[in-house]
């Protein structure tokens, strides 16, 4: 598939001419006469161009222009509007479009519009019959004549009332414009294209054409026309000669060698008519197009859907080419960083093993010293210490100042186990690793931390022979300490013995003296799992 490439097709009622435009300038043209054996010809011609963009330029003399005003309507109405205009005006050819031209200034304010059409179906049959039987992506048919008002926008040549003349190998081209609003084209023939021939016809069919345009009331009496020729060569001498100023007309002539340099056509020395600059249009830019019907471009449709595939599908593959490269980046700098931390572990390995060989002799290996040193801090760590369990105590004590604390014993359970049974007692430990981590306790015979046990003996005070508020102290001290999920609780003497068994004996009416609300808690505080 071709992106910078284009075929260009010029199209007169005697031939059609095939240029490939590459890179900014098309190539010698191939012409194909307007019979059967030119229409053969250039069927075989395209036999090879179902890839390249191919724009038809229809140079012809049958090409019709009407000037008319519409409503003023929008959307769907104002399309079938439009649409039942043109069939009206051209009802017997399929080639036709219509250009709105601004809106009358007074009344209704109606839509100025430019219908314009190709009215001999039968000229462009066989040739549009070739393009589709090859399937060749045909973009649009175009007009010269409407392709004239970019020329002239290119060219700064805008004026209210101009006349721009082109000579092309079709014949001699007539386009009024007003302002950069075409309003009339006209295609003379020419009997050869010899320069005097040029020059008469040039000279006697502008005036035709100011008078045309002054009957037509396009062209208001007393306004000058301005008539711009584009001519090469003898024939821009002989025009100059013949085509003299009047006070309805007033003539300006151009060289097709300097408006080609002013297009950017390469070898614009080499431009004897008006052809190339019209190619060059249409190579240069995508216009719309003005006269293809829908299935005429449906080829280029699908080109341009196979075009955006390919570009999808070289983004992907360049997306995937991208993050593999970065990929195999990342991994080059892995495995560097990883060759280099090899390097620095091997060093250090060397260095420790120096140092370990320049120490003096000792009694103990440094693997037993390390392992000497893992134990004693087991045996530290897993010894008991009653910190803890008082640290709780006085807590708990903070929220009942009515409890005073007369004797605490501390011990340790004797029901602590090892973390080895009997039979595996009998076996050495393991020697430890110099490398590996140090060994769990329990695997080398040390005792688990064992539980701690601690009496509490106090008393309520002041006391004043009231047992129910001193029961109820040593309940919400044993609550208190009960919510530490470690500790468990258990009250072996209370400041009343309320059992059921137990014989209530006193006087009443008289406290009696030294009287006190002792009370004994038991507390076990097993080791954290």
């Amino acid at each position: 598939m071709s992106l910078f490439r284009r075929q260009l097709l010029y199209l007169t009622n005697d031939q059609i001419t095939a240029y490939q435009w590459v890179r900014g300038s098309h190539s010698v043209g191939r012409s194909f006469p307007n019979d059967e054996t030119g229409w053969d010809a250039f069927s075989r011609h395209l036999a090879g161009s179902q890839d390249t963009p191919t724009y038809l330029l229809a140079d012809l003399i049958e090409e019709d222009f009407q000037l008319d005003s519409l409503p003023h309507v929008l959307g769907r109405s104002r399309r079938a509007l439009v649409q039942r205009r043109l069939g009206q005006l051209y009802r017997d050819t399929p080639y036709r479009q219509a250009i709105q031209q601004g809106r009358e200034e007074h009344g209704r304010k109606d839509d100025r519009m430019l219908f314009s059409a190709l009215t001999n179906v039968g000229l462009l049959k066989p040739w549009l019959g070739a393009i589709l039987e090859q399937k060749v992506p045909l973009t649009g048919i175009y007009s010269p004549a409407l392709l004239s008002a970019t020329l002239i926008k290119k060219l700064g040549l805008a004026s209210d009332n101009l006349l721009l003349v082109t000579h092309q190998s079709s014949g001699l081209r007539q386009s009024f414009f007003q302002g950069s609003a075409l309003k009339f084209s006209r295609l003379t023939p020419l009997a050869d294209h010899h320069p005097d021939t040029v020059a008469d016809t040039t000279a006697r069919e502008t005036a035709n054409t100011q008078q045309f345009l002054a009957s037509a009331r396009l062209l208001q009496r007393g306004v000058i026309l301005d008539t711009v020729i584009l001519a090469h060569g003898e024939s821009l001498a002989r025009l100059q000669a013949a085509c003299s100023d009047t006070p309805a007309m007033a003539h300006r002539f151009l060289d097709l060698t300097d408006v080609a340099t002013q297009l950017g056509l390469k070898n614009p020395g080499s431009v004897s008519r008006s052809d190339p600059l019209f190619l060059s249009l249409l190579g240069h830019a995508v216009p719309s197009s003005h006269y293809a019907q829908a299935e005429q471009t449906r080829c280029y449709s699908l080109w341009q859907a196979r075009l955006v595939l390919y570009i999808l599908s070289a983004g992907t593959v360049m997306g995937a080419l991208l993050s593999a490269g970065a990929n195999s980046l990342d991994s080059l700098n892995h495995y560097q960083q990883s060759q280099q931390m090899a390097m620095e572990t091997n060093v250090a390995q060397s260095q420790y093993r120096a140092a370990i060989r320049s120490l003096p002799p000792t009694t103990a290996s440094p693997q037993n010293m390390k392992a000497a040193v893992n134990i004693e801090q087991m045996i530290f760590r897993n010894a008991p210490s009653p910190a803890q369990l008082l640290g709780i105590v006085s807590r708990a004590l903070d929220t009942l100042p009515q409890i005073r604390i007369d004797q605490l014993n501390w011990a340790v359970s004797a029901k602590a186990e090892t973390a080895v049974n009997s039979a595996d007692s009998q076996q050495p430990p393991p020697a430890p690793s110099a490398q590996g981590p140090a060994p769990d306790a329990a695997v080398i015979g040390i005792p688990k931390k064992p539980n701690q046990v601690l009496l509490l003996e106090g008393e309520v005070t002041p006391f004043g022979n009231d047992y129910r508020t001193a029961l109820e102290s040593v309940r919400l001290l044993a609550a208190e300490l009960g919510k530490n999920k470690q500790l468990q609780v258990e009250i072996t003497r209370q400041p009343l013995d309320i059992k059921p068994s137990v014989i209530l004996s006193g006087n009443t009416g008289a406290e009696e003296s030294g009287t006190k609300a002792r009370f004994i808690l038991k507390l076990t505080l097993r080791p954290e799992s």
